[in-house]
C-alpha cells in the first residue's frame, strides 16, 4: 500500500508541466485534489504468486478503457492508461489546456529512468535505454522530454474530444527482438480509430500489459476551486489469442501536491460499472486518502478489432511476436513428435520383452512337466524327455 502512495506521487506529473509559468516566489500555487486509479485482478492471486508474475502467466497484448470527460477547468489530465515500475512504463489520455483547446497524449519512460527526477534533461539517458519513435500517426507530434525521468512524449494537439462524451484509448505491448514495441490508439466518440505512436524500447517486456491505472489531475496549479470530473471504466485485458477480461477492482488514492495540503475536496463513487470522480469542490466529510472500489462487471466485452488491426497494421515489419509464436508451436510440435516417437518404441520394446517373458514362463512351465526315462537295447543306453515319455522301438524301459 506505502509503495503504491508513493507511486501515486510520481505518476501524478505532466510531461509538459515545465513549460507553464512558475508561481512567484513564497506564493504557494493552490492545486486541485489528484485522484489515482489502479485496477487489479478481480480475483485472488494463488499463494506464491505476485501481480509480476501473474502477468507473466497471463501475458495479456492489449488494454483497453473508456472514460467519459464531464467537467474541465484550468489544465486538467485525464489519464486513461498508464504504467510502470517494472512494467512497461507508458501513460496517456486526453488534456484540456486553460485557453480552451485540447490534446491527446502518449508517452513512454526510457529503460529504467526514475520518473520523480526533476532535474534530468531530455535525452540525457544513456543511448542504448533511449526510446525511440517506430511510427507515429500523420497528426503526431514527438519530442523528447525531462524533468520527470527522461523519454519520449507524443501529443495530437486539436484533439476535439467532447464533454459527455465516451473517449477510448487501447495500447500493445509486442515483443519487438530484444526490445518491446508500445503503441496506443484514440477513438474519440463515434470517430474511427486514429493511431497515435508506435514506440520501441530497448528492453523486452515478457510479462504482458499490466491492469494499468488512470488518474485525474489539475498540473499547474492556480485554480483549486474549478471542478474537474469524469467517469472511468475497468480495465479490459486481451491476450494473443484474443481471450479477454475485465479488471473491476479498483484501488483509489487521493493526494494534493500544495505542500502539506489535506486530500478533502474531492467524491469518488461507484456507479454500475463506472467510476465517478470529481474534485475541485468544497471540504468532504467523508472523503480519504484510500479507498477499496468494486466497479460493476459490463456484461459484454468491448468490440476493440478495428483498434487491434490499426495497431498491428503499424507495427508490422518490427514485431516478432507472431515469428517466435510460430517457432514455439514449431518447437512444441517436433517436441510432441519426439515424445510421440519415444513412446511408441518404449511401448513396442515393452511388448516385445513381455512376449518374451511369457514365452519363457511357458517354455518353464512346459520344462516342469516333463519326466526323463531310460531305455536300452542292448549294451545301447538312451534317455527320453518328454510329458509321457515312450522307449523307442526295438527299446525297453529299464
Amino acid at each position: 500500500m506505502k509503495f503504491r502512495i508513493q507511486l501515486s506521487a510520481i505518476i501524478a506529473i505532466i510531461f509538459i508541466s515545465h513549460i507553464f509559468s512558475a508561481p512567484a516566489k513564497g506564493v504557494e500555487s493552490l492545486r486541485t485534489d489528484g485522484i489515482n486509479i489502479f485496477f487489479d485482478p478481480d480475483f485472488p492471486i494463488p499463494a506464491g504468486q505476485t501481480l509480476l508474475t501473474h502477468y507473466q502467466s497471463k501475458k495479456y497484448v492489449y488494454v483497453y478503457r473508456e472514460i467519459i470527460p464531464l467537467e474541465v477547468g484550468g489544465n486538467t489530465y485525464f489519464a486513461m492508461l498508464g504504467s510502470n515500475s517494472g512494467y512497461p512504463d507508458f501513460y496517456g489520455g486526453i488534456q484540456y489546456f486553460k485557453d480552451g483547446s485540447k490534446a491527446a497524449i502518449f508517452s513512454a519512460w526510457d529503460v529504467g529512468a526514475d520518473g520523480s527526477c526533476s532535474t534530468c534533461l531530455p535525452g540525457t539517458a544513456a543511448p542504448e535505454k533511449q526510446v525511440s519513435v517506430w511510427a507515429k500517426g500523420p497528426r503526431t507530434v514527438t519530442r523528447p522530454f525531462g524533468n520527470e525521468g527522461t523519454g519520449m512524449n507524443s501529443m495530437i494537439y486539436g484533439f476535439d474530444w467532447k464533454l459527455n462524451q465516451k473517449v477510448a484509448m487501447l495500447a500493445s505491448v509486442e515483443a519487438a527482438g530484444t526490445g518491446s514495441l508500445i503503441s496506443a490508439a484514440f477513438k474519440n466518440g463515434n470517430e474511427p480509430w486514429e493511431f497515435m505512436t508506435s514506440f520501441f524500447v530497448p528492453t523486452r517486456y515478457d510479462m504482458g500489459m499490466p491492469g494499468n491505472y488512470s488518474f485525474l489531475e489539475d498540473w499547474t496549479g492556480g485554480d483549486e476551486n474549478i471542478p474537474r470530473s469524469y467517469l472511468v471504466g475497468p480495465s479490459y485485458l486481451e491476450d494473443e489469442d484474443g481471450k479477454g477480461t475485465y479488471f473491476t477492482n479498483a484501488y483509489v488514492a487521493a493526494y494534493n501536491p500544495t505542500g502539506t495540503k489535506i486530500a478533502n475536496k474531492h467524491v469518488v463513487t461507484v456507479e454500475d460499472s463506472w467510476l465517478r470522480v470529481r474534485t475541485g469542490i468544497s471540504i468532504q466529510i467523508n472523503a480519504k486518502s484510500e479507498y477499496r472500489l468494486q466497479l460493476g462487471k459490463p456484461t459484454t466485452f468491448p468490440d476493440i478489432s478495428e483498434g487491434k488491426a490499426l495497431l498491428e497494421s503499424k507495427v508490422a515489419g518490427k514485431s516478432t511476436r507472431y515469428q517466435e509464436k510460430l517457432k514455439k508451436l514449431e518447437e512444441a510440435n517436433t517436441a510432441k513428435a519426439i515424445a510421440e516417437a519415444n513412446a511408441k518404441a518404449e511401448a513396442e520394446a515393452k511388448a516385445k520383452l513381455e512376449a518374451e517373458t511369457k514365452a519363457i514362463a511357458a517354455a518353464k512351465i512346459l520344462a516342469a512337466k516333463k519326466t526323463t526315462i531310460t531305455c536300452s537295447k542292448g549294451k545301447i543306453i538312451r534317455k527320453v524327455t518328454a510329458a509321457k515319455p515312450k522307449c523307442p522301438v526295438g527299446f525297453k524301459k529299464k
